[in-house]
């Protein structure tokens, strides 16, 4: 999915208005001038550290440390390392394995990333605040956290995802009580990592972003509470942790920063209304393939924030009755994989109704929509995305269509439309996916179908033709 974040304006000025009118310029220039591999060398203890972290590397296929010579005594111009100007401190060590992602299998991950372990040899970094290790094979012998991180108290930026470890959280990870950033996001090959206890989160007074997706949680009833302790929370990823239930009540919810809660993949089992998060507002909601049901709360038609809303995979929700006509900031509405009954003219009605459309994506594959597609889709101009496979939505598909300039992605299969195809569809300029396939259509295909679709890379159009 396309993911929106904030939409800030930025007036274009020169650079010399630029830094006459913000606030921040010059502590912005001072902070630039800190971490700047330029000037100062490193502490020689500080670069022994790192060769020593080296030593503990088995496999680099990448040559990702290749620059960590003994012989270069200057190790802030190492790859991966950045230092303070002022002090020669190292401040940052960057080393995500960059040629792999948490939905790749065991061997891509292993074939690509730095192996072995994590050295003591960095708590002599004491000046460091930034650490990303992500992505790697750094679980050492033991194959769980070290525990000597949770005594790097300057770290401000902890990276842990991706590797493969197991066993528990330390809950001494409460003791940095400066971190802003936090990910110990497991990966799908290897879902062993686990906590039954996350009352340190509450040691971690400025955190911003957590992230433990895949890390097994499945006896914390109480983590609504816990996270609830930390108002600067503005990112909460906790999916597929095998949480039972969200039906806590808060009488007062603190999360007012949040900005993106993601619950996708839990066993919640109870119905949605229930569930806690409904005064929370600003926020990219994620709670598919979650185990929820029952009616979509009134509450979600009045947070007038909310920039994306994923329900799908959730079968036995109302989510065809949803009232959003308010929700101007929607950028992505995804309901798919819900087996939900309902009408295309009807669900139409239901989307925002404002002056300036924001809805990038619409996701409703796979439910038991029924009706035509009406015209008034032409009116949400802003879609990149339109998938209704897998539905039996009848009817011709309308010309209109092709005033959707921006759409990348046109998925109509799997329904019972019927009719010719209109030569409308060849104006999207912008399509690279187009299928119509297993509908009812027929006549000719020409070449003003195809008019503008240089960006096209697969297009389907399997028609269940009439006999003649």
């Amino acid at each position: 999915m396309v993911t929106a974040g904030i939409v800030v304006t930025i007036c274009r000025l020169s650079p010399a208005t630029a830094a006459a009118a913000s606030p921040h310029h010059s502590q912005q220039s001072r902070q630039n001038n800190v971490i700047n591999n330029v000037g100062t060398s490193c502490i020689p203890h500080e670069r022994d550290a790192l060769l020593t972290l080296k030593q503990g590397i088995t496999k680099d296929p990448y040559g990702l440390l290749d620059s960590w010579r003994g012989g270069d005594k200057d190790c802030c111009h190492w790859r991966g390392v950045r230092c303070s100007n002022r002090t020669g401190h190292v401040l940052k060590l960057e080393l995500r394995n960059v040629h792999a992602t948490r939905d790749d299998d065991y061997d891509q991950v292993r074939n690509t990333a730095l192996v072995g372990q994590i050295s003591h040899a960095l708590l002599f970094l004491d000046r460091l605040f930034h650490l990303d290790l992500s992505m790697n094979y750094l679980n050492g012998s033991s194959g769980r956290i070290p525990e000597f991180l949770s005594s790097m108290v300057s770290l401000r930026y902890l990276n842990l995802s991706g590797i493969p470890y197991s066993g528990r959280v330390p809950p001494h990870l409460g003791n940095l009580s400066k971190l802003q950033y936090l990910d110990l996001s497991g990966v799908f090959y290897r879902i062993s990592m686990y906590s039954t206890d996350i009352s340190w989160l509450a040691g971690l007074p400025v955190l911003e972003h957590l992230s433990m997706s895949m890390v097994n949680l499945s006896t914390i009833v109480d983590w609504p509470d816990v996270v609830n302790l930390i108002p600067s929370l503005k990112v909460l990823d906790l999916r597929y942790c095998s949480l039972t239930c969200a039906n806590q009540s808060l009488p007062h919810i603190n999360l007012t920063n949040l900005e993106r809660l993601d619950l996708s993949g839990n066993s919640f089992h109870h119905p949605m209304a229930s569930s806690w998060f409904w005064n929370l507002t600003g926020l990219h909601l994620f709670l598919g393939g979650s185990n929820l049901y029952g009616k979509v709360p009134d509450e979600l038609g009045v947070m007038t924030s909310l920039q994306i809303v994923d329900m799908s995979f959730n079968q036995n929700i109302g989510v065809m009755s949803m009232n959003l006509k308010k929700l101007c900031k929607l950028t992505v509405l995804d309901i798919s994989w819900c087996f939900a009954n309902g009408n295309m003219m009807e669900l139409i009605e239901q989307m925002p109704q404002c002056p300036s459309n924001k809805l990038l994506e619409l996701h409703l594959a796979r439910n038991n929509i029924t009706g035509i597609l009406p015209s008034q889709m032409a009116h949400l101009t802003s879609l990149v995305v339109l998938d209704i496979s897998d539905n039996y939505v009848s009817g011709i598909i309308p010309p209109g269509l092709g005033k959707l300039a921006s759409l990348s992605t046109l998925d109509l299969s799997g329904n019972l439309f019927s009719g010719h195809v209109p030569s409308a569809i060849g104006k999207l300029a912008n399509l690279t996916l187009l299928n119509l396939g297993s509908n009812k259509l027929n006549g000719d295909i020409t070449e003003k179908h195809f008019a503008m679709l240089a960006k096209t890379e697969m297009v389907i159009l399997i028609f269940k033709l009439l006999e003649d």
